[in-house]
C-alpha cells in the first residue's frame, strides 16, 4: 500500500465510485480522467510550486517541468488571497492575478491551484469550462467553490453536467480549530462542517465544500480523502512543517488537452 494511501482520513471517493491512481508521482483523478481531462494534484516528489519558503526559481523550475510532464507549454496561475474572486484565465499571465478561483473554456490552457492543507477543488463540465479553486478555512466560508461555479455558468457552462474533484487537504481527523474561528464559521456557513472531539472542534473542508457545490448544482463530486498533515512524507502540510518552519505547496491542476 503507498504511503498516501495510509494517510487517508476516510474511505476514498465517498461520492463517486472509481479508483484514484498514483502515476508520475501524482494523483491523477478517476473522475476528471475519464473525461479526457488532464486532471490530479502533485506531490512532493514534484517538489514545492509556489508559494512557501523555497527559492522562487527553483519553484518556477518545478512549475515548468510539471508543465512539460502533463503536456503543456505553462501553468496558469493565480496569487492567491484566501478570498473568493474569481477570473478567467486563457493562458499564463504575468504578473498572476489576485484570486483564489479561475477558469477557461479554451484547449490546451492547463489550470492550476496551490495547497498545503486547503482544499483544491477542480471543476469541469465535460463539453465546456473547466476551473479550479483554493478553498482553505477562509475560501471556504467565503464560499469560493459558489462562485467558481457560478462564474463557469456565467462563461456558459451548463449546471447539470458540471462534475466536480476534491483534492488532498487537512482532513477532520486533524484540523482542530480555536474558538475564535469556529465562531466565524459558525456564522458564515453554519455549524454543519464543524463538530466536538473530546476537547477539540474540527473543521471538516471537504464536506463544507461538498455541500455548497451541491447547492448550486453539481452533483458529481469526488474527494481523494488524503489528509495532508497524515499522509506522511507524501504530501507538504503547512501545519506539519519542520522546526525549521520550512513547508512547500502542491498544485491542483486540470486542462483539456488542445
Amino acid at each position: 500500500m503507498s504511503r498516501a494511501a495510509r494517510g487517508t482520513a476516510r474511505a476514498p471517493m465517498k461520492i463517486w465510485r472509481g479508483t484514484w491512481v498514483e502515476r508520475d508521482g501524482m494523483l491523477w483523478s478517476p473522475l476528471l480522467g475519464a473525461l479526457g481531462l488532464v486532471a490530479g494534484f502533485t506531490t512532493r516528489a514534484q517538489g514545492s510550486l509556489a508559494g512557501s519558503r523555497h527559492q522562487l526559481e527553483e519553484q518556477a523550475r518545478n512549475r515548468t517541468a510539471v508543465a512539460r510532464t502533463l503536456g503543456f507549454p505553462g501553468i496558469a496561475r493565480v496569487k492567491q488571497a484566501h478570498g473568493k474572486d474569481v477570473v478567467r484565465l486563457d493562458g499564463p499571465a504575468e504578473p498572476w492575478p489576485t484570486a483564489d478561483a479561475l477558469w477557461t473554456d479554451r484547449r490546451g490552457v492547463l489550470l492550476a491551484v496551490a495547497a498545503a492543507d486547503c482544499v483544491p477543488v477542480l471543476v469541469a463540465d465535460p463539453e465546456g469550462p473547466i476551473g479550479a479553486a483554493h478553498a482553505g478555512w477562509q475560501g471556504t466560508t467565503l464560499r469560493v467553490a459558489e462562485a467558481l461555479v457560478e462564474a463557469m455558468v456565467t462563461g456558459g457552462a451548463a449546471r447539470e453536467r458540471l462534475v466536480a474533484s476534491l483534492g488532498p487537504a487537512i482532513g477532520p481527523c486533524c484540523y482542530a480549530i480555536d474558538m475564535e474561528r469556529a465562531a466565524i464559521v459558525n456564522e458564515r456557513i453554519g455549524e454543519g462542517c464543524l463538530r466536538k472531539v473530546n476537547d477539540r472542534i474540527v473543521m471538516d473542508l471537504w464536506a463544507a465544500n461538498t455541500a455548497q457545490l451541491r447547492s448550486v448544482g453539481v452533483t458529481r463530486i469526488e474527494m481523494s480523502g488524503v489528509c495532508t498533515l497524515s499522509g506522511g512524507a507524501d504530501l507538504w502540510s503547512y501545519r506539519g512543517r519542520g522546526p525549521d518552519g520550512v513547508y512547500g505547496t502542491q498544485l491542483g491542476f486540470i486542462g483539456r488537452p488542445a
